[in-house]
């Protein structure tokens, strides 16, 4: 077997879903009476969640993830804690149920469970480089604008705005179907997000106690 091959499949054995959680923390959703909004007012939209993600130079807050699975009628709830520093240093970590981290500093990424612990080299792997870029640009914002990852639309419903994103390449699309992210339309910080997959599973981060531009360790982002 191809060298390429053999480092493939290790990558897809680790939970892709653990990744995708983190991902979504950063890319908008769809959820019930939106609103649609198009052309000079979607753009600004788009503008200002980049403004102020431009802005925010670190955050921390915790969050709880129900993830629902179509099939066996059943919900796993885990709840956790995230830190991010621009421009590249992420910390997503599990913390019950079970423990599970994942951190992402550069182009580094270790991805830690009790039972083993993984670090890769984002730059040189295909799948890995194409997630970290989708989430630091989510982090600036420009993921909105990135019509070459995402078909993306927005709503409004309320005092929110959402963003809806349709993923447009291969990778991308073989984990998920639709990418969801509810904004408060005032602070435009994420307040909930969604991944729905093509077989009707459904994941829901809810984040709690957000704290924007604080100072945040660099152990946090040790790998």
């Amino acid at each position: 077997m191809r060298l390429a091959e053999v480092v493939n499949e290790a990558i897809y054995s680790i939970d892709m879903n653990h990744i995708l959680s983190i991902i979504l923390l950063f890319v908008p959703l769809i959820g019930h009476a939106q609103t649609a909004v198009n052309g000079e007012k979607a753009e600004q939209m788009m503008q200002k969640v980049g403004e102020v993600a431009q802005k925010t130079k670190s955050l921390q807050c915790s969050f709880t993830q129900t993830k629902t699975l179509k099939m066996l009628n059943q919900k796993m709830i885990v709840k956790g804690r995230m830190c991010y520093s621009q421009p590249s240093k992420l910390r997503w970590q599990y913390i019950s149920p079970y423990q599970y981290t994942f951190i992402l500093n550069g182009t580094k990424v270790l991805m830690k469970s009790a039972q083993r612990k993984d670090v890769i080299d984002a730059a040189k792997n295909k799948v890995f480089r194409e997630i970290t870029a989708i989430m630091l640009s989510s982090l600036t914002g420009e993921c909105l604008n990135d019509k070459q990852r995402f078909k993306t639309q927005m709503f409004v419903d309320g005092d929110k705005w959402i963003a809806q994103l349709t993923p447009l390449k291969k990778e991308m699309k073989q984990m998920f179907s639709l990418l969801v992210i509810t904004f408060d339309s005032k602070q435009l910080i994420a307040t909930t997000v969604e991944m729905r997959e093509k077989g009707g599973d459904n994941t829901r981060i809810e984040l709690h106690q957000v704290k924007k531009n604080v100072a945040v360790s660099d152990e946090e982002f040790k790998i």
